[in-house]
């Protein structure tokens, strides 16, 4: 059957955790070792990880401004083949929900460099857009696919749902690309506004106007 995108239910948590857990393992991904550092790890080295991602998981589901996007294929042994996580625009007149998010109450993380990679992106937002950062736009904040099913165009299709919200609000979107994510936001039209040092990795601080949205769908 054919790949299709839908809103995620707290039933595909566990399909997230275990796409998270393959695309950003600490032991290849640079942000995700210096928020788990080996010395702090137990014998399971994902075990922290996995902890952490369950309940970031969770919370994105239960917040007001956020939205969370699953690939799914009934045909594929997986429950989840990719994950999107938004934070959408506040309406006017509306708070965002300031939650940092779920503060750990395991081992095996480093509580301080969390806090310190969430100061980074906060402080990148309010460089591009002012004081209230990136409250008026799609935020895209967290895209992973399935290893196994990479290079299928799923990282695309989830992009390409939350690029269509935005479009039909008219907002701006914004994301911070990794190295290897840049390719995808590129090709989706997204402008390079900064590079942001992350614990060392240069990330990419990336816009899509809302006009230069439209020119893309049209070029299309």
């Amino acid at each position: 059957m054919a790949v299709r995108v839908r809103p995620a239910t707290v039933a595909d948590i566990s399909g997230i955790v275990e796409v998270s857990t393959l695309a950003f393992d600490p032991s290849t991904d640079a942000i995700s070792a210096r928020l788990f550092p080996a010395h702090l790890r137990c014998s399971d080295s994902n075990a922290a990880f996995s902890k952490w991602s369950t309940a970031r998981t969770s919370a994105r589901l239960d917040m007001q401004n956020s939205v969370v996007m699953v690939a799914v294929d009934d045909a594929a042994e997986e429950n989840v083949l990719g994950f999107s996580m938004w934070l959408t625009p506040v309406p006017e007149g509306s708070q965002a929900d300031e939650s940092p998010g779920p503060k750990p109450t395991f081992s095996g993380i480093d509580f301080e460099a969390l806090v310190e990679l969430r100061r980074i992106m906060e402080q990148d937002k309010q460089c591009i857009f002012g004081k209230d950062g990136s409250k008026h736009s799609w935020n895209l904040d967290y895209l992973g696919v399935h290893p196994k099913h990479q290079r299928r165009g799923i990282g695309k299709m989830l992009l390409s749902w939350g690029l269509q919200q935005a479009r039909e609000q008219e907002r701006d979107c914004y994301l911070l690309a990794t190295p290897a994510g840049l390719p995808l936001y590129e090709a989706a039209g997204f402008e390079t506004i900064r590079i942001v040092q992350i614990f060392g990795v240069p990330h990419v601080s990336m816009k899509l106007a809302y006009q230069e949205n439209l020119v893309v769908v049209n070029e299309v």
